[in-house]
């Protein structure tokens, strides 16, 4: 598949070099860079739409320079998602709010390594899922006129009862037709898929993962999601945030007195119902839930004993630490029947 390049050069000597650069690397690599190149800032403004997969920008377009954060202005605000590197011989003047990926300096930077970190991202599926001729906006399209469509009528009922309410009801409908189409695998998960980081907006949620500003310790939120709807006065229902110690590997195997290595096999396939199984990722440590370790903080002192949530546990896989949660504390057991000798 081509890797279309959107290339941003006022130079004409360094827009041919990366061009050779480019040539060289599909040459030596058997992929296909598709490079299309701009020398001013008017023609890259016309001619930018969602169907490039990456870009290089320079910073300096014209006398006053600066002029690339123009055009990252104009891929953030047509929402335009694909990774950019900067090479600039002013990198100081990048907008950093702007910037997807880095900046760097022309006669530093090693084209073929820049090239090869597009072609990675795009192997492992960010691009042709997110970009513009992604797989999102095919599934996107595909919901849209499949099923949305025929239920048009019901939504313009509720956009005339409550726009902002139908906006949010449709956001989520949508979301649970992607969810279907995608038809999550848990054979095939990685690590990344189990959490939502950075978090989205500040508010606590069943799953949220606290961190302990005390003990350093992480804890994830376990109330109830109905409980912590926040309601029209900015309030929500609970008094008090429970809290699930995630704790160790190391604190584990303290508590079950064995090697740390058949601990981390029991509890990595969730082998004990007192326990829940957190993988690790570059962003965050993992660990285990430990359900028999709860603690209650009132809502007002949660903000100054907790930094702000660091993630959050995705709904696919909360539901089932919300199950698994819920059996440890309903089970009722069995006592042991004494007979009496006959």
């Amino acid at each position: 598949m081509t890797i279309k390049l959107l290339l941003v050069e006022d130079d004409e000597g360094d827009r041919q070099g990366f061009v050779q650069s480019v040539a060289r690397f599909n040459h030596e690599n058997e992929v296909e860079f598709e490079v299309v190149p701009f020398g001013t800032l008017s023609e890259t403004l016309n001619a930018l739409d969602g169907s490039f997969d990456c870009a290089v920008i320079d910073m300096k377009l014209g006398d006053a320079g600066g002029e690339g954060n123009e055009v990252l202005k104009a891929l953030s605000e047509a929402n335009v998602r694909m990774p950019v590197v900067i090479l600039t011989g002013t990198p100081g003047e990048a907008n950093d709010a702007f910037v997807h990926i880095d900046v760097q300096k022309k006669g530093e930077a090693d084209h073929l390594a820049i090239l090869e970190d597009f072609r990675q991202m795009h192997a492992s599926g960010l691009t042709k899922v997110m970009g513009g001729r992604g797989l999102l906006e095919q599934s996107l399209s595909h919901v849209f006129k499949s099923n949305l469509l025929s239920q048009k009528e019901a939504w313009k009922k509720y956009g005339q009862q409550d726009p902002e309410k139908s906006e949010k009801a449709l956001m989520r409908h949508v979301m649970n037709h992607l969810i279907q189409l995608v038809d999550l695998d848990e054979e095939s998960c990685v690590p990344e898929e189990f959490y939502i980081f950075p978090p989205i907006g500040d508010l606590k949620r069943t799953g949220t993962v606290l961190k302990s500003k005390e003990s350093g310790s992480y804890f994830a939120v376990m109330n109830p999601l109905c409980d912590l709807t926040v309601r029209p006065n900015g309030e929500f229902k609970a008094r008090h945030i429970t809290l699930c110690k995630i704790s160790t590997l190391d604190e584990c195997a303290a508590h079950e007195a064995k090697s740390k290595e058949n601990v981390r096999k029991e509890l990595e396939k969730n082998k004990r119902n007192c326990y829940h199984f957190l993988p690790g990722t570059a962003f965050f440590q993992g660990g285990y839930m430990d359900f028999e370790h709860l603690m209650s903080v009132g809502k007002e002192e949660v903000q100054d004993q907790f930094d702000e949530p660091l993630l959050q546990i995705s709904p696919a896989f909360l539901k089932d630490i919300v199950s698994r949660f819920s059996s440890f504390y309903g089970r009722q057991g069995q006592p042991t029947l004494t007979y009496a000798e006959e």
